[in-house]
């Protein structure tokens, strides 16, 4: 009788574990909750990524455009490049534009090719400094003696709130652009500042 009591426990134990197993309700549930925070986190990273790449896009087209248009006048004054970089700033709104810095220099280039700094204007930071040595050495295949160029280096930090959470994590807190680009003079070797 002892053994047909054990072997009737047996089949009870194993009778619930099939019906436990063939269960389902429930599960659904528990495996969603497991993956929403995946999810939440895929779809943040989505947005702020997506605000990084316009922020990118802005900043090369502010990089390119105000050393296009620099380079297509022979003379400028400085209330006009200044309202120039100023309105250059507008192309990156609806971002905050506090935090981004525009620098244009008019560079000297000689035959050994180091290039010096003929005159500067900025946006939100200091001009270089008449004389000094570029920042950004001047590629060789745009380098013709007597011809100057023009440099125009943007740079910006842009915080996200996925990107500030995760600073602490990772010590990187926001996206830092910085973005240069070369022009030569386009209606003479020189251009002019006063």
């Amino acid at each position: 009788m002892m053994i047909k009591c054990t072997h009737l426990a047996y089949r009870s134990i194993v009778s619930c574990l099939r019906r436990l197993a063939g269960n389902r309700a429930g599960v659904s549930g528990v495996e969603f909750a497991l993956v929403l925070p995946i999810l939440l986190l895929l779809l943040a990273a989505t947005v702020d990524l997506g605000h990084a790449l316009t922020v990118s896009r802005k900043i090369d087209e502010i990089a390119a455009t105000t050393g296009d248009v620099i380079s297509q006048q022979g003379t400028w004054t400085k209330s006009n490049v200044t309202g120039l970089l100023s309105g250059m700033s507008f192309i990156l709104q609806p971002y905050d534009t506090t935090a981004l810095t525009i620098t244009v220099a008019v560079e000297d280039v000689p035959a050994n090719g180091n290039a010096t700094v003929n005159w500067s204007a900025a946006f939100n930071t200091s001009a270089l400094v008449s004389g000094a040595a570029t920042p950004i050495s001047v590629p060789a295949k745009i380098q013709e003696t007597g011809v100057q160029v023009v440099l125009t280096r943007v740079q910006y930090s842009f915080t996200t709130p996925l990107s500030a959470f995760l600073g602490s994590f990772t010590g990187i807190s926001s996206y830092s652009f910085n973005r240069y680009f070369f022009n030569r003079p386009r209606t003479a070797d020189k251009i002019t500042y006063s």
